[in-house]
C-alpha cells in the first residue's frame, strides 16, 4: 500500500477511489506510524454490503473502515447478537455483593472511556458491521393494518390547528374596539416590556400596521388599530 508524505495528496488519491465506486466516502487519511509525516489513504464503507465486497482497487491502495482491508475479515460473518435474558439478568444483579457492583462499575466506567476515542472511522466500522434492521413486508403489513383498524375505530387524527405568531396576536388585540393595554400585550406575547415596545414602534409600523397611543385620563394608555383600518 503506497503512502504519502503530503496528507492532502493522500485525501486526494482517496477522493479518487470513491470516485469510481459510489457509495464509498473519502475519510482522513491515516498516519503510517505515530509522528511520522505520512499518510495511508483511508476510505470509508458505510454500509455492511459495501464493507464486504470492497472492490480490489481499494483494498489494495488504501484503509476500509480505520483498518487495512483483508478478504479474511469480508467473508467472516459476524456472530449473531446473544438474546437477553431480561429477568435472570436482574436476579444475577440482585445477587451481587458492593465489591462485584463496584467491580462492574469500574468495567462499565472503562468500556465508556474507551468508546469516547473512538475515531470516526472505527465508528462507522461499527456501523459497518451492524446487522441489517429493515423491516420485513409481513411487520411493515401488519403496522398498515393496525393503522387501518385504529382509523376504522377511532376515526382520523383531528388536524392541528396553525399556531399563532406573536404579531398575529399582538394586531388581534390591538383590533379590538377598546385595544388593549400594555400589561394585556405583555400577557398574551410574554415578552419584556422593552422587547415589546421595540417590535411595536419598529417591526409592526414599518410593515404598515398605524397603531396608536389613546391615552385617557384616569386611565391606562391603551394601544390600538383606529376602527375604521380594521373594517378596511
Amino acid at each position: 500500500m503506497k503512502s504519502f508524505n503530503v496528507k492532502s495528496n493522500a485525501k486526494r488519491f482517496a477522493k479518487q477511489l470513491a470516485g469510481k465506486f459510489p457509495g464509498y466516502i473519502v475519510d482522513e487519511p491515516v498516519a503510517v506510524s505515530p509522528g511520522a509525516r505520512e499518510w495511508y489513504p483511508h476510505v470509508a464503507a458505510p454500509s455492511k454490503v459495501l464493507a464486504e465486497g470492497i472492490p480490489a482497487e481499494i483494498s489494495a491502495a488504501a484503509f476500509v473502515n480505520g483498518r487495512p482491508y483483508t478478504a479474511e475479515a469480508a467473508v467472516s460473518a459476524p456472530a449473531a447478537p446473544a438474546t437477553v435474558d431480561i429477568e435472570a439478568e436482574v436476579a444475577r444483579v440482585a445477587d451481587m455483593t458492593p465489591a462485584e457492583v463496584a467491580d462492574a462499575s469500574k468495567t462499565n466506567k472503562a468500556k465508556v472511556r474507551e468508546a469516547r476515542k473512538m475515531t470516526p472511522a472505527d465508528m462507522k466500522a461499527a456501523v459497518a458491521d451492524l446487522p441489517p434492521t429493515k423491516s420485513t413486508p409481513e411487520e411493515i403489513e401488519a403496522r398498515r393494518a393496525a393503522r387501518r383498524q385504529r382509523i376504522a375505530t377511532e376515526g382520523p387524527k383531528p388536524a392541528k390547528a396553525p399556531k399563532q405568531t406573536k404579531a398575529a396576536k399582538i394586531i388581534e388585540l390591538v383590533s379590538r374596539e377598546n385595544g388593549a393595554t400594555f400589561a394585556e400585550l405583555m400577557e398574551g406575547t410574554e415578552w419584556q416590556a422593552h422587547t415589546l415596545r421595540g417590535y411595536i414602534a419598529g417591526t409592526l409600523r414599518k410593515k404598515g400596521h398605524n397603531i396608536v397611543c389613546r391615552k385617557i385620563k384616569g386611565e391606562e394608555t391603551r394601544y390600538l388599530i383606529p376602527a375604521a383600518e380594521v373594517v378596511a
